[in-house]
């Protein structure tokens, strides 16, 4: 049987949270004003491990930069966020000894962020390219999440090796905005949108240049802790819970087999599936779980068609996609569709 948990299911640490609350302070916009926009109370962000639940997040965001006014909300927070605001992850990234193991620590631990957010680096050729993955929702949240993941990266980068680094090309999955010219001043003058994937890409001299205030005794001491913190999410919620995160911070079109995603989580092929078969799953059914969560939200939005919903999900047709979906939840495309819009 398939799972069938949803995106709400999915959670973002406080920390990340606290820092959006702090941008729209900075920007002359009171919390009391933010947190009566989305009804949440400022009590939950005080314990130091609360996660917000991913929907609550996305209205977070949407408050911010709809009471901020402020377009390139996600490019100007990343610039002015301090350390500690993205908790135990900024720090250890902050701590690794290159660029090239950053990014690897930022990718196994990203969860401890946002559930589900993966980074993937790889030389070509001269160059050092850093992807990242997260989980998508609205296209406000999709962009601003880009903003501050694609943006994280040129600041690390700058940490670690100088002001003056400048990325060779910076990807996008969203349509250039209307504030195209924050891209330009942060990302220089090589910058792509509307493209298949969300990545930056740099010298690749600079992977593996020692960072000069590299600290290894508490470098080991944050990645123990962060094990530790790791070790206790996936104990609470599941390895089938993990997968679903991880699945669903992935273009569906471009789902990976079984052994490249327990790679990816820091496990061994074996070890994932005795996990799943440990709660009565299969990583075919968590895969089908993610595909119908991934659809189910598509065509919550009225401006895609079935079509292209079936493109983005990777079916070679429309009626491939149908046939799925409809043994999937029982309906068809347009029957759910219907049934969401009448409630």
């Amino acid at each position: 049987m398939a799972l069938h948990l949803r995106i709400h299911g999915m959670s973002v640490s406080v920390f990340l949270v606290r820092a959006v609350v702090e941008a729209v302070e900075r920007s002359g916009v009171s919390r009391a004003d933010l947190f009566d926009r989305i009804t949440l109370q400022f009590r939950r962000l005080e314990e130091p491990e609360a996660r917000l639940e991913f929907n609550e997040f996305e209205r977070v965001l949407a408050a911010a930069v709809s009471l901020t006014g402020d377009e390139a909300f996600g490019l100007h927070m990343v610039e002015q966020i301090s350390e500690g605001a993205v908790d135990l992850l900024a720090h250890l990234t902050a701590h690794a000894p290159t660029v090239r193991e950053a990014v690897a620590i930022a990718s196994q631990f990203g969860s401890l962020a946002i559930d589900g957010l993966r980074f993937a680096a790889r030389d070509e050729g001269d160059t050092f390219v850093v992807h990242c993955a997260f989980p998508r929702s609205t296209p406000l949240c999709d962009r601003i999440l880009a903003e501050l993941m694609m943006g994280g990266q040129a600041r690390l980068a700058r940490t670690f090796v100088g002001p003056h680094v400048i990325p060779r090309l910076a990807c996008f999955e969203h349509e250039r905005p209307s504030h195209h010219r924050e891209y330009t001043r942060i990302f220089g003058n090589n910058q792509r949108f509307c493209q298949t994937a969300t990545s930056i890409a740099f010298d690749r001299e600079l992977a593996d240049r020692p960072q000069m205030h590299q600290h290894p005794e508490l470098y080991a001491l944050l990645r123990a802790e962060a094990e530790r913190r790791l070790d206790q999410i996936a104990s609470r919620i599941g390895s089938a819970a993990v997968l679903h995160q991880y699945l669903l911070a992935i273009s569906p079109s471009r789902i990976p087999d079984m052994t490249s995603a327990a790679r990816d989580l820091g496990m061994s092929e074996r070890s994932l599936r005795r996990h799943l078969a440990a709660e009565g799953t299969s990583y075919r059914n968590v895969v089908q779980s993610a595909l119908e969560t991934s659809a189910g939200r598509m065509l919550r939005d009225p401006a895609r068609t079935v079509k292209e919903t079936a493109v983005a999900l990777g079916f070679a047709d429309a009626a491939a996609f149908v046939h799925a979906f409809r043994r999937w939840t029982g309906m068809t495309p347009g029957e759910y569709r219907r049934t969401r819009s009448g409630r």
